[in-house]
């Protein structure tokens, strides 16, 4: 049992890396300026990534919290 979930945690964290590098950083000209201050809205495609990244932290959390119990 705790071999089967520790083989689910390396494969979560390998596709929460992928999530986490495949989320755009474009706007690194807004960040050169420190003192404009830009809102911008996740939309479409990003926003499901960011959805799905935040789920898969909540499912990594709760499975350690669960090996640790076993």
């Amino acid at each position: 049992m705790k071999t089967s979930l520790t083989i689910f945690q390396i494969i979560i964290s390998l596709v929460i890396t992928a999530l986490i590098f495949l989320q755009s950083q474009n706007d690194t000209e807004s960040r050169s300026n420190i003192l404009t201050t830009v809102n911008t809205q996740k939309r479409g495609w990003e926003k499901t990534l960011f959805s799905i990244t935040l789920i898969l932290l909540a499912v990594f959390l709760v499975s350690s919290i669960i090996q640790t119990l076993i």
